[in-house]
């Protein structure tokens, strides 16, 4: 379990000590957030295709390479995934599916993760996601419950308890 230092002042009804999160609950955030980021990338994409215009040809064909299959329209959307969890990580330590699943990213302290840590554990993820998320599932053999992007990023998810919020306690 980790210690929430700077954050137990902002949050003072909370025990002091958290249990690493389940990998249920890991998964399920990662879903939930996996529709923000997919609601985004939408929006981006519409975005881009009105600026760059129908993708159509005169004769009404697509063409071999749309401007949507493009190394940088890929690009964009990754940098934009990158922006959303380094604002969410760095700002509250939870994306809005951790907070539905009362979980939060902490550093060894149990503080907020750095710019430096946040984009660590970004990049890390993405290598550690890639082959059917088997760094996520580094979880089930560490004693700690830590993926491998916990591990590259000294890093903690954890478990905040049923009522960590002021609203669920009235």
């Amino acid at each position: 379990s980790v210690r929430l230092g700077a954050l137990q002042a902002r949050d003072a009804d909370m025990s002091d000590a958290f249990p690493n999160a389940s990998l249920k609950r890991r998964f399920a955030a990662i879903l939930y957030d996996f529709f923000l980021i997919f609601a985004l990338w939408a929006i981006t994409l519409v975005v881009l295709q009105a600026a760059l215009g129908s993708a159509a040809t005169v004769d009404g064909q697509l063409p071999d390479t749309p401007p949507l299959a493009t190394v940088w329209v890929q690009l964009t959307c990754y940098i934009e995934t990158y922006l959303f969890y380094l604002y969410f990580w760095r700002i509250k330590g939870q994306t809005l599916g951790m907070q539905v699943w009362k979980i939060r990213t902490v550093n060894e302290a149990g503080q907020l993760l750095s710019i430096h840590q946040a984009t660590t554990r970004f990049l890390v993820a993405t290598i550690a996601m890639a082959p059917f998320g088997l760094g996520l599932f580094w979880a089930l053999i560490d004693k700690d419950r830590r993926a491998a992007q916990d591990i590259w990023s000294r890093s903690y998810v954890v478990y905040l308890g049923d009522k960590p919020y002021a609203s669920e306690r009235r």
